[in-house]
C-alpha cells in the first residue's frame, strides 16, 4: 500500500504519523549493519529507517503487504517475499518488542469491503477504533490515492505532449522504494537532466489498459507494471527505456529477461545499483546511453 494511502488512512483515524528523514548516510549505514542476512539494498535501508524511529512513536507500523491492486481481477499482484516479510525481518533484527508493533497482513487485490474487514479485524483491537471508522478511513484513503494517481497520469500526459516529436524521452522503470529514493537511485533524475536527457518515471504513464496476456504467469504486481510500461516504450519511436534495479533482486533477475524480450532491438539501459555503487560509474553509463539514443534519433532524421 502506498505511503499516500497509509498517510490518509491514519490521518482520517486521528493518528499523527512520525516520518523519518530522506535516506542519508547514517540511515543507510545503520540499516546495513542491522540486517542479519544478505538482502537487496532497499531492505537494508528499511532497517535503518525503522531503527531511526525506535523510541519515538507509540507504535511502529510494519505491515506485511502481500499484494498490490491490479488492472485486471485475474492478476495476482504479489509483492516480492522480501517486501511481504520485511516487517518480520526488521522486528527480529532490531529486537523490537511485538507489543509496540502494528503489523497487519494486507491484500490490496481484495475488493474494498473485504479489505476493510481484513484491516478492521487486525487493527480494531490495537487502535481502539470501530469497524465503521476503519472502513470509512479506508474508503477515504483509497479515494485520495486514486486522485493522486490520476494527477500523476494527467501530468505525465502534459509532459509527453509538450515534448517535441523529434526529441527523445526516457521512461524510467523500477520499484518505487528505490526509484524515488535519491540515495538509492544516486539522484538519477537530476543526473539525467544534467546531461540533457528528458526522463519520466513509469508512474506518470497510465499503462492499465496495456495487454499483458502474453505473460500469463507474471504474478509480480510491480513486474506486470514494469512490463506494461516496456510495451508502451517499445511501441513509441521517441520513447526509450531505462530500468533501474538492485543487485540481489530475485524478482528482477527473472524480469530483466522479459524486459529485454519486449524491447527487442530497441535501445534500452538496465542500471543495477547497490550500496557500493558510485556516481562516476553511473554517469559513464548514462552518457554512453545518451550517445546511443542520439545516434538512433540522428538516423531517423
Amino acid at each position: 500500500m502506498s505511503s499516500i494511502l497509509w498517510a490518509h488512512f491514519f490521518d482520517k483515524l486521528g493518528f499523527r504519523l512520525v516520518l523519518t528523514p530522506p535516506t542519508n548516510a547514517g540511515i543507510s549505514r545503520e540499516g546495513i549493519e542491522s540486517v542479519v542476512a544478505e538482502t537487496c539494498y532497499p531492505v537494508k535501508v528499511s532497517h535503518g529507517h525503522v531503527k531511526a524511529l525506535l523510541g519515538k512513536t507509540q507504535f511502529l507500523f510494519l505491515p506485511s503487504v502481500i499484494t498490490m491492486s491490479t488492472p485486471r481481477p485475474s492478476e495476482t499482484g504479489f509483492f516480492c517475499p522480501m517486501v511481504q516479510s520485511n516487517g518480520f525481518m526488521v522486528r527480529m533484527a532490531l529486537h523490537i518488542d511485538p507489543v509496540s508493533v502494528i503489523n497487519p497482513v494486507v491484500h490490496l487485490t481484495y475488493d474494498t469491503e473485504t479489505l476493510a474487514v481484513e484491516l478492521a479485524e487486525q487493527l480494531r483491537p490495537r487502535l481502539g477504533k470501530t469497524r465503521k471508522e476503519i472502513r470509512n478511513a479506508l474508503y477515504h484513503a483509497l479515494d485520495q490515492e486514486r486522485r493522486f494517481k490520476a494527477e500523476l497520469h494527467q501530468k505525465g500526459e502534459e509532459i509527453l505532449r509538450a515534448q517535441p516529436s523529434e526529441e527523445p524521452v526516457v521512461v524510467v522503470t523500477g520499484r518505487p522504494y528505490n526509484l524515488y529514493d535519491e540515495r538509492l537511485n544516486l539522484r538519477l533524475g537530476q543526473n539525467l537532466s544534467k546531461i540533457g536527457v528528458a526522463a519520466l518515471p513509469l508512474d506518470f504513464v497510465d499503462v492499465s489498459s496495456e495487454d499483458l496476456s502474453d505473460f500469463p504467469s507474471m504474478y509480480w504486481g510491480l513486474g506486470a507494471q514494469i512490463l506494461r510500461t516496456a510495451k508502451v516504450v517499445k511501441r513509441n519511436p521517441g520513447y526509450f527505456g531505462l530500468h533501474m534495479t538492485n543487485f540481489s533482486c530475485g524478482a528482477d533477475s527473472f524480469l530483466e529477461h522479459f524486459y529485454r524480450h519486449i524491447m527487442g532491438d530497441k535501445a534500452y539501459l538496465i542500471l543495477e545499483l547497490d550500496e557500493h555503487s558510485g556516481i562516476a560509474g553511473v554517469m559513464t553509463r548514462l552518457e554512453a546511453y545518451k550517445n546511443v539514443i542520439d545516434n538512433v534519433m540522428d538516423k531517423r532524421r
